[in-house]
């Protein structure tokens, strides 16, 4: 893995833990109201913190485990940590934990940071799967498993020590493919929408000073006398007949011409040509009403 990666969100930064933060691992750790489902009983000294982020560094070296410091980015306060346990790139697995300083739960904080290390752990480190281990009554945790993507696998009984006590605990899985359908294709869909319309249009054309000299400047727009099948068609016409022509109008002329220079070619010129006809179309069709969406041109 190399050198240690640092991650950043809109409000957090994630980072290596070294001993300056001694004191606020310690702080958050030696409360038992965070440890009660850690798994690990609660900190009674700074020393044993130290031992912690000493071992944070040895497993990052060993590429066992990273573990990151939640760090508030307004005010640079230690908030937790978030990270990857049991990490085997082999394998192509690991398994996500976390704890966060009380002041700061129900913020939404744990899980925009735990985001953030799922897509690294995903994408940079090409990791198949993700587990998580929970205790059945950490509800909050449970919750927050859910929210991400993770699938209940089943109940570990008595796979858990802390207190003098075992306990059973819950499986959690989250695999690649669902990461990837859950939080990539929103994401698609988002950027295939149709936005353009005709204020946006003629609010850009006039800032961009398109108006300016066009010979029915300050006259009422000229509107089709006609019906028409469907109000993105409307639009067209009205635009054409202001001269006000968007890309895609201009696209639409130089996609027509090359069809008919495909009528013309044949062999390698002509799946040339099909081609580049169909980036053009692509191009088109992201920036045309649906209505007016072409369709690809077979070679």
């Amino acid at each position: 893995m190399g050198e240690f990666p640092k991650l950043e969100t809109k409000r957090l930064e994630l980072v290596q833990i070294d001993h300056k933060y001694d004191k606020d691992l310690y702080e958050i750790l030696s409360m038992d109201r965070v440890t009660i489902y850690y798994g690990k009983e609660s900190l009674e000294s700074l020393e044993e913190a130290k031992e912690m982020i000493d071992g944070f560094y040895h497993l990052f070296r060993q590429k066992r485990s990273i573990r990151w410091g939640i760090i508030w980015k307004e005010t640079g306060q230690f908030l937790g940590t978030v990270g990857l346990n049991n990490l085997n790139l082999w394998n192509k697995k690991g398994e996500i934990g976390y704890e966060l300083h009380p002041a700061f739960w129900r913020r939404g904080i744990t899980l925009e940071a735990a985001k953030k290390v799922l897509a690294y752990s995903f994408h940079e480190l090409n990791l198949f799967r993700i587990g998580a281990v929970t205790f059945p009554q950490n509800t909050a945790s449970n919750q927050l498993l859910k929210k991400l993507g993770f699938k209940q696998e089943g109940l570990l009984r008595g796979y858990l020590h802390q207190n003098n006590q075992s306990h059973d605990a819950i499986i959690h899985s989250l695999l690649k493919p669902e990461w990837s359908v859950q939080n990539e294709a929103p994401e698609i869909e988002e950027r295939l929408q149709y936005t353009d319309h005709m204020t946006a249009i003629i609010r850009n054309a006039e800032r961009e000073g398109q108006f300016d000299y066009l010979p029915g400047k300050g006259k009422p727009l000229k509107m089709a006398g006609q019906s028409i099948q469907s109000e993105e068609r409307q639009l067209y016409k009205t635009l054409k007949d202001n001269h006000i022509l968007p890309k895609w109008v201009k696209l639409a002329k130089e996609i027509d011409i090359l069809k008919e220079e495909l009528k013309q070619t044949a062999g390698r010129e002509k799946r040339k040509l099909v081609k580049e006809v169909n980036k053009k179309i692509r191009e088109y069709n992201y920036a045309c009403p649906p209505s007016l969406q072409k369709r690809k041109v077979v070679g």
